[in-house]
């Protein structure tokens, strides 16, 4: 291949460019999506929607994907965000009292389950909200699936988690990367549990 044909249009350089600045500005849409806290939910399904058919597939135009499925999603989304969020807030402040509050083997005790249930959470999420931006179902049906795949898959359930916990560190350490951190995590989930949602054929896309 030459080196003309590397820069052409569409040819590597331009195509994973192109990527790029889609999962960056998808990452944008999710942060304006998620200000007000409440459609943190709708926005997480909207940019697992967006990233797949638009930057995985190719299909169409990342930010009408984005806010299309956002709109379509507001309202579960919303609803499963939220929980989800303060499940999440909930078992992090417990971990944090008996941090300060117990000592030894009942510190540590405690500490592990609250640790272990807010993981569980986030590895319900990474099944949870790509559910949501491919199906439509009764509110309690988003939960089975996501369920079962979080344990019947450890090794993607797993992946998904330190995807979750690099991000949370990447954007702690250096707070810019939240304006790109959101869409590479989102792509390389989509890589980790696409063919295992697409199983599911309880709801219409």
């Amino acid at each position: 291949m030459s080196k003309k044909s590397v820069f052409a249009y569409g040819g590597p350089v331009f195509t994973w460019g192109s990527k790029a600045f889609d999962l960056m500005l998808v990452s944008i849409w999710w942060i304006l999506g998620s200000l007000p806290i409440v459609t943190i939910g709708a926005s997480a399904a909207a940019i697992y929607d967006a990233v797949s058919r638009s930057v995985v597939e190719d299909r169409e135009s990342v930010t009408e994907r984005f806010w299309a499925t956002w709109k379509n999603s507001l309202k579960i989304g919303s609803l499963h965000g939220l929980s989800s969020f303060l499940l999440s807030a909930l078992f992090l402040l417990n971990f944090g009292i008996s941090s300060k509050l117990f000592h030894g083997h009942v510190q540590w005790l405690l500490c592990a389950l609250y640790l272990v249930l807010f993981l569980a959470v986030m590895a319900v999420c990474c099944y949870l909200f790509p559910l949501i931006s491919r199906y439509r179902m009764p509110f309690g049906w988003y939960l089975k699936p996501a369920v079962f795949c979080t344990y019947h898959y450890p090794l993607q359930t797993i992946a998904g988690i330190a995807l979750l916990m690099a991000g949370y560190y990447a954007v702690y350490r250096f707070p810019l990367t939240v304006l790109l951190v959101p869409g590479f995590f989102t792509w390389f989930l989509n890589g980790l549990v696409e063919k295992k949602i697409r199983s599911f054929q309880g709801g219409q896309e």
